[in-house]
């Protein structure tokens, strides 16, 4: 009889642990469930399990919807928009869930700070930053297009390399390219040289793209190391383009 209890709150807490997985729960659960068993169990069913509802996408395991999981400094920066309602703190609840991807959370923060403060670049650098999570790369680059109005040399380059970035993932190549060119003029990005020569390409300019990867790799000759090998991927992706298009270099 013993047994077959034993067997039975076994089946119990593996159903459980599945279901911590399916609802993508914090891993402490699963510990907390195999090293307290069978308790462990029962209090995830309870705490969890009885409160969710039934899975997406005709799962046979139920799943609850995402839920918020907030933290101390996320609890903390809610109390104090109830009290002040300030800009500054709604830009730095966005980013506590921009830190932790939860770009839904972010993005109605980042917004609201705008709001109150439209001079307040760091909320439209993060607003920009969700959307480009999110894959939407059109609403990125018009944030930036702002941002970047605003102040050129945003985030030491950063904000305007982003723009060209979405431009060019947003399939918007001309656009991409002038962002491109402004960025490769003032900052030594190796990633934008690289995209640059290879929207060149994609235009038809053959030559001017193969020039482009040279310049590239000779920029590459003076690098202190530890620079040379945060570079390190776009240089051979140079060299491979190159030899690709039957340059080699010495």
């Amino acid at each position: 009889m013993l047994q077959i209890i034993i067997a039975i709150l076994m089946g119990f807490t593996l159903w459980m642990c599945l279901d911590s997985v399916q609802r993508k729960e914090h891993v402490i659960w699963i510990v907390v469930m195999i090293f307290l068993f069978p308790v462990g169990a029962i209090a995830y069913y309870f705490a969890v399990k009885a409160k969710g509802g039934k899975p997406a996408g005709g799962s046979i395991f139920p799943t609850a919807t995402v839920k918020e999981v907030d933290t101390e400094e996320t609890l903390q920066l809610k109390d104090l928009i109830k009290k002040y309602h300030k800009a500054f703190h709604y830009e730095k609840l966005g980013q506590a869930y921009l830190e932790q991807k939860k770009y839904d959370l972010a993005i109605p923060q980042f917004e609201a700070a705008i709001q109150r403060d439209p001079e307040m670049n760091e909320a439209r650098y993060g607003l920009a930053k969700c959307y480009h999570g999110q894959g939407r790369y059109e609403e990125a680059a018009a944030v930036l297009e702002d941002l970047t109005r605003i102040d050129k040399k945003y985030d030491y380059g950063n904000a305007i390399f982003g723009l060209a970035e979405c431009y060019r993932l947003a399939g918007e190549d001309d656009k991409a390219l002038a962002a491109y060119a402004e960025v490769i003029n003032s900052f030594a990005f190796f990633k934008a040289y690289y995209h640059y020569a290879r929207l060149l390409d994609k235009k038809g300019k053959k030559q001017e793209a193969i020039e482009n990867m040279k310049s590239l790799i000779g920029s590459s000759k003076d690098l202190p190391e530890y620079k040379l090998e945060k570079e390190r991927y776009w240089i051979d992706e140079a060299y491979k383009f190159l030899r690709k298009n039957g340059v080699e270099l010495v």
